[in-house]
């Protein structure tokens, strides 16, 4: 009887010292509202929160919508804007639910949420009809608005795409653990993305203040629970069949991608560039942060595709 008091009284003092470390590696102190007080971003009220947006060059231009990946938000993609807007085109960026200055709704992060935002933005500024560029996970994003809304769509350009989610670490298989996974998730997972986000570079004034912004955006309030959203739910499941029904309506596509890239299979990207008719396409070499440094160049390659007939 003793020596199970004694168990207990163990389990019960690693529980609260597990309980205490997970208190004190809590980073979110901010609101999503607090957050974008002074970022220069103009908000509008979605059906399901707040996001967060930047609308560039003339109104009256034919629109490009930049949709950022899993995790370092739409300023990290600043640099393709003025190149665009200098060619003529209206740009769009804005920040996903869960990241950046958007809200973090209490809502599963589900592809179809992030598909849903992209549509309630187009209403909300009455785009009809767009172009579409979009990196890593917003590449799965894209997919999956133009299986769903292909009459709303001229174009595709896919940098990086997610095709079958990411290559698993061992933070993410961590992360995606029943019951201990919440614990993990801040623990370990959490400070995995991080270190990501900061390996983006550092080698000029903007590339710092894209990771000063990234590992701020952890501070918001509900961003871990939405970061495990998006590792654990189907917000990186298979993309394939939408590709299907892209390329079976015979819409324009790009892909743009790293033949050594870690995180996202060559194997993946292009058995889903083969589902297309005559794909515009470009290989690099540099990961999956390829494009440090190309942004000018890339944009070119972008507006060259847009302007196809």
């Amino acid at each position: 009887m003793m020596f199970l008091q004694i168990i207990g009284a163990l389990i019960a003092f690693l529980l609260l010292v597990l309980g205490l470390i997970y208190w004190c590696a809590d980073r979110e102190t901010l609101s999503a509202a607090e957050f974008r007080s002074d970022s220069g971003y103009q908000t509008a009220p979605l059906s399901h929160g707040v996001t967060a947006y930047q609308s560039f060059g003339p109104s009256e231009g034919e629109a490009v919508v930049i949709v950022h990946g899993g995790t370092l938000g739409s300023m990290a993609y600043q640099g393709y804007v003025p190149p665009l807007v200098k060619d003529g085109w209206r740009v769009i960026v804005y920040d996903q639910y869960g990241r950046g200055f958007s809200d973090r709704p209490n809502k599963k992060l589900t592809i179809d949420l992030m598909r849903l935002q992209l549509r309630d933005l187009l209403e909300h500024l009455q785009i009809d009809k767009v172009h579409l560029f979009g990196v890593s996970l917003g590449g799965a994003i894209i997919a999956r608005f133009a299986a769903e809304h292909g009459d709303r769509v001229y174009s595709l350009a896919y940098q990086v795409p997610a095709i079958k989610g990411v290559e698993p670490t061992i933070a993410l298989t961590l992360t995606r653990l029943p019951v201990l996974g919440t614990f993990l998730s801040r623990l370990v997972g959490i400070p995995a993305i991080i270190a990501r986000g900061e390996s983006f570079g550092a080698e000029s004034e903007e590339a710092r203040r894209v990771v000063v912004h990234f590992t701020n955006q952890f501070k918001v309030k509900g961003t871990e629970r939405m970061m495990r959203d998006m590792i654990i739910g189907d917000a990186l499941s298979d993309r394939t069949a939408d590709h299907e029904k892209i390329a079976a309506r015979g819409m324009r596509a790009q892909f743009v991608y790293a033949l050594d890239d870690p995180e996202i299979m060559r194997a993946d990207v292009e058995a889903a560039l083969a589902l297309y008719d005559e794909p515009d396409v470009h290989q690099y070499t540099g990961g999956h942060f390829f494009s440090t440094g190309r942004t000018e160049e890339l944009s070119k390659k972008l507006t060259a595709f847009f302007r196809q007939p």
